[in-house]
């Protein structure tokens, strides 16, 4: 049986429908004899024929069914069929019409709302995403992400990177901060490699940065407080002007997200997540805190704590931290006085004859 209702006609039908056409009819009592089929068979092929209208009783009792023709046929059990399925493609076509006519209604609703509007909670991340689709169609000069974690999940990306070619495309400039860590997740350096082959600029850093994403310098989409699949949209420019001002701070100090770089430069960035690290141990944050703020797993920031420790030759945490304050290593400011975390590259950093202070 089909998903219409209709029976599809077998081999078995069709050879009890041809014995109908040699004679008067077919008698169902004595088909399994005739065909040499189990009795079973017999029935739900004569089920199907009846079904389709191809076999009636005739107009005398002896039980014989005889044939009918298939014009006949479809005009009894077809024509109705055709004839619903005719009236519901005209309601759906009414339908779609009526949908159409809202279009400019919902489009003048949503820009009044979005202009009136200073926030707008995106409770779930289908929300965040069709908000980001909206935001990403109508870009026009550029778009500004911040996203520390990382490595992004490749679902994310594979619906980032339609969104994000189509701007660069359409000549939208678009720059993207990422963490350290992303540089060792195989999904986000393709990401990266396809839209800087479109002019996206990529640079990462260890720490110290949010996550936002700021569309044209007029909406920005930030993380909603104790929902992390959630959002807000932004539209106060005050808050607007707040997010990009953050991430203008944060990009000069940035490195350069290219999928071929020297030794030298993961060494580099290397003993920058280890400083880091350093600057979070001693402020008496845990491993997973460690880790979650810097984007890594948990067992690649604990063998970074053991080489510190080891270098350092402390006993436990409260050692290092000890010895690392009476070393005088996280006690250094850039030429503005800024803490390092946030300015970028720290001043002292780890080298390849342990923690020394550069």
């Amino acid at each position: 049986m089909r998903a219409s209702g209709l029976p599809r006609l077998g081999p078995d039908g069709r050879a009890i429908y041809e014995l109908a056409l040699t004679g008067p009819g077919v008698l169902p009592s004595a088909l399994p004899g005739q065909l040499d089929r189990e009795p079973d068979v017999i029935e739900s092929a004569l089920a199907d024929l009846q079904a389709l209208g191809l076999l009636c009783p005739s107009d005398d009792e002896t039980g014989m069914l005889t044939a009918v023709s298939p014009d006949s046929a479809a005009a009894q059990t077809l024509f109705p069929r055709e004839q619903a399925v005719s009236e519901q493609l005209g309601e759906i076509a009414e339908a779609r019409a009526e949908m159409e006519r809202l279009r400019p209604l919902y489009a003048a609703a949503r820009a009044k709302w979005l202009q009136n509007s200073a926030i707008e909670i995106l409770p779930s991340l289908r929300a965040v995403r069709s908000v980001l689709s909206e935001l990403g169609a109508a870009c026009t000069s550029e778009m500004l992400t911040s996203q520390p974690g990382g490595g992004r999940p490749t679902p994310v990306l594979e619906e980032a990177i339609a969104r994000d070619e189509a701007m660069l495309r359409r000549g939208v400039k678009v720059r993207t901060l990422y963490q350290h860590t992303a540089r060792y997740n195989q999904p986000t350096v393709a990401y990266v490699e396809r839209v800087a082959r479109l002019g996206a600029e990529v640079r990462t850093l260890s720490d110290g940065f949010p996550r936002v994403i700021v569309f044209d310098r007029q909406a920005a989409v930030i993380t909603l407080h104790g929902r992390p699949l959630g959002g807000v949209l932004v539209h106060d420019q005050s808050v607007v002007d707040f997010a990009v001002a953050s991430f203008e701070r944060a990009w000069p100090s940035a490195t350069p997200f290219t999928a071929e770089y020297q030794k030298e430069q993961l060494h580099a960035l290397s003993t920058e997540v280890k400083q880091d690290i350093t600057r979070l141990l001693v402020s008496g944050l845990d491993d997973r805190a460690i880790a979650r703020r810097l984007g890594m797993g948990l067992r690649s920031c604990q063998r970074h704590i053991a080489e510190i420790m080891e270098q350092l030759g402390a006993r436990s945490r409260l050692h290092a931290g000890y010895l690392i304050g009476r070393a005088g290593l996280l006690d250094d400011t850039d030429p503005e006085g800024h803490d390092p975390s946030v300015a970028g590259t720290p001043p002292a950093v780890f080298d390849t004859e342990g923690l020394t202070k550069r």
